[in-house]
């Protein structure tokens, strides 16, 4: 029972997680930080207005891969 609550807080948060980063690459058009990374270097985006979305998104797809890999342990 304990392991299926993990499970499913694990799932939540992933569900969430992903909500947010597409949240974020729709508003900018992109569909990963690396077109974001160019959109800025090219000047289409400015790095100062971009700022926070960009950390946003980068820490967002950082904790993603970190919650599948906890449902990959946990399911093992």
């Amino acid at each position: 029972m304990e392991k299926e609550a993990i499970r499913q807080y694990l799932l939540h948060e992933l569900r969430r997680v992903r909500l947010e980063s597409k949240f974020i690459m729709i508003k900018y058009n992109i569909s990963n930080i690396e077109e974001f990374d160019e959109k800025i270097r090219r000047g289409e985006l400015n790095e100062t207005d971009v700022f926070e979305d960009f950390t946003r998104l980068d820490y967002l797809l950082d904790r993603e891969e970190k919650l599948r890999k906890l449902l990959e342990e946990l399911e093992e």
